[in-house]
């Protein structure tokens, strides 16, 4: 990856090979912002804004990703249009 590419765009090509994985869920990530902390801030689209196993693709796939990848990324925050946590409540 060139060096002359912002971290934000650095971090869409990383994505964009991990992307046919969430595509062949009928899902996407949109990274927003990297905050002050490393914490890179995405919003979840398709069908893992709504899905139970997006906290695993979070952790798992995308924040791993992203932390082996970019090491000034400390942690990723998972913006959705739902409170994924109501879906955790009994």
């Amino acid at each position: 990856m060139s060096n002359n590419l912002s971290l934000l765009e650095r971090i869409q090509q990383v994505l964009d090979g991990y992307r046919p994985t969430l595509y062949r869920d009928g899902g996407d990530v949109e990274v927003l912002h990297v905050d002050e902390k490393g914490v890179a801030h995405v919003k979840m689209l398709g069908a893992c804004i709504d899905c139970p196993i997006s906290l695993l693709t979070m952790r798992l796939g995308i924040q791993r990703l992203l932390k082996e990848n970019f090491s000034e990324i400390t942690g990723v925050n998972a913006i959705t249009d739902l409170d994924i946590s109501a879906l955790y409540r009994k």
